[in-house]
């Protein structure tokens, strides 16, 4: 089952008053991006954005030449919520070392435990985030929070690798999809080669409890991401079309 999870505690604002609270900040913080890019001499601000370039480590098979890359489209017209919470894990780099530890072919790919104990305390420290509506279907290539119940959502991810529309009912809301391949980076095919031999074996409370060490051990050959980072082209504060 996808409901057996580990999850945490977290509170933010109604979506009425976050819509208000952004439009209010946006020219602050993206002053504040571009005043660091002129001070560093880089040309341009690293500001948020709707779109995520994932690395991947460990990929089954590693074909010579292949990408090890993927973008994440971030939807808040489908799930403001889901995706401010995204949004803030990439911004801490939350992602970083993170093993997609549960692949489950034609099914779905499963991440969001940091292999550092202590950065996964402290998200548990915040808690769960509130339910969105599911308002479009857990196809293949879309990526939803994973849930234990309603309002329960915490850090943890999956990716759907097949049509998955019996999720929908069970109140599962994708926060964005995957997005085709392109210049540079690949699209579902990626994801198709996370490691996934171990199947639901690596135990979620071992790896919150000992991270890194506990997966070098037991799984060293998850697929795991390098970096996670914000890609031009979808504002933060702008529903994307």
């Amino acid at each position: 089952s996808i409901q057996h999870l580990w999850y945490l505690k977290f509170r933010v604002p109604p979506y009425s008053n976050m819509k208000l609270f952004k439009s209010n900040v946006a020219a602050f913080v993206l002053s504040i991006f571009i005043a660091g890019s002129e001070a560093d001499g880089s040309s341009e601000p690293s500001a948020i954005s709707n779109i995520v370039e994932f690395t991947v480590a460990n990929l089954d098979p590693n074909d010579d030449g292949a990408s090890n890359k993927f973008r994440v489209q971030l939807r808040p017209s489908w799930a403001p919520i889901g995706v401010e919470r995204f949004q803030e894990l990439t911004s801490s780099n939350f992602w970083e070392d993170v093993r997609i530890f549960r692949n489950m072919p034609n099914f779905m790919s499963q991440f969001g435990i940091s292999s550092d104990p202590a950065v996964q305390a402290s998200w548990s420290s915040r808690g769960n985030i509130q339910d969105d509506a599911v308002v479009t279907s857990n196809s293949r290539g879309t990526v939803t929070f994973a849930t234990s119940g309603a309002n329960s959502r915490t850090t943890q991810i999956f990716i759907n690798t097949a049509d998955n529309s019996f999720l929908d009912r069970q109140g599962f809301s994708p926060i964005g999809e995957v997005l085709p391949a392109g210049d540079g980076y690949g699209g579902m095919e990626v994801v198709d080669k996370f490691y996934s031999e171990y199947g639901e074996s690596p135990d979620q409370g071992k790896i919150t409890n000992e991270g890194v060490s506990y997966l070098n051990a037991q799984f060293p050959d998850l697929s795991y991401f390098e970096k996670a980072e914000f890609i031009a082209g979808g504002s933060h504060f702008q529903e994307e079309a």
